[in-house]
């Protein structure tokens, strides 16, 4: 009867020992996972799923000023709590950009790691690809009164005369971008896209930008153009057999008129 007795509290006592010890663990368990989460942003949570990303990585060191080539490119698997804000994510369009800051091997490019030094910023490079430049003659009377700065867009139009005393009048090309006038250009610049990728040339003139001094200048004797290969023939034969007029186009004006390019006399001619 007496063994009876004591059996209850001590399997009681017990119970509530094992019970402690489990509520202990349970809070622990708690405690870590709300310390795992405290501060935690998107990258963590990330890290912790496992998620990789890939990003351009460089294969050796690079020094600044440094011309980059394809075979100092490569891709790598990182976690994407690794991976650098802006990290360019695609080896396409890098090769021929500079270094403008030291690259280590392995470490990610990002696009202020890339641009062109100020060696690199030479008038070529504010040609768009597959364009040429051409300078034409111009005064203040045929250069719209000197209005027209590096970065504007113009119509040529050239007048001939004849042997007879009438003359013709012709508007050659459109939608032509401006490169410089005198010798005042555009800067060259390369611009790049949210991935790092340059923004290819196109009509918009994206190699290049505005000069800092866009002020008029009526006493600029030249004024140098982008035009297709093919186009200029048609520019020196205009300059050799007449004058070349030029006529100023507003923002964002890339319209062409097919019958501009029809010759035109004066009234009675």
């Amino acid at each position: 009867m007496a063994r009876t007795l004591t059996a209850g509290p001590e399997r009681t006592n017990r119970l509530l020992l094992i019970g402690a010890v489990a509520l202990a663990a349970l809070a622990a368990v708690l405690v870590f996972l709300s310390l795992s989460n405290f501060g935690g942003g998107s990258k963590d949570k990330a890290a912790f799923s496992g998620s990789t990303a890939d990003v351009v990585v460089a294969t050796r060191d690079i020094k600044a000023g440094t011309k980059i080539t394809s075979d100092m490119l490569d891709l790598a698997t990182l976690p994407v709590a690794s991976v650098l804000e802006g990290a360019v994510t695609e080896k396409a369009g890098l090769v021929g950009l500079t270094a403008r800051y030291p690259v280590l091997k392995n470490e990610q490019f990002s696009p202020a790691k890339l641009g062109q030094t100020e060696a690199d910023k030479v008038f070529a490079n504010v040609i768009p690809p597959g364009k040429r430049a051409v300078a034409i003659p111009v005064t203040e009377n045929t250069n719209v009164a000197g209005f027209i700065v590096a970065g504007d867009r113009v119509d040529i139009t050239a007048v001939t005369r004849g042997l007879n005393a009438g003359g013709t009048a012709s508007t050659v090309l459109q939608n032509v971008l401006v490169l410089a006038v005198g010798q005042t250009a555009a800067k060259a610049t390369t611009r790049l896209d949210a991935n790092g990728t340059p923004i290819p040339g196109d009509n918009a003139g994206d190699l290049a930008s505005r000069p800092d001094n866009t002020d008029p200048n009526a006493k600029a004797r030249t004024l140098t153009v982008a035009v297709d290969p093919n186009q200029v023939p048609v520019i020196a034969l205009a300059q050799e057999q007449g004058t070349v007029y030029l006529s100023l186009r507003p923002p964002g004006d890339e319209s062409t008129q097919p019958s501009a390019a029809n010759p035109q006399t004066l009234p009675g001619q």
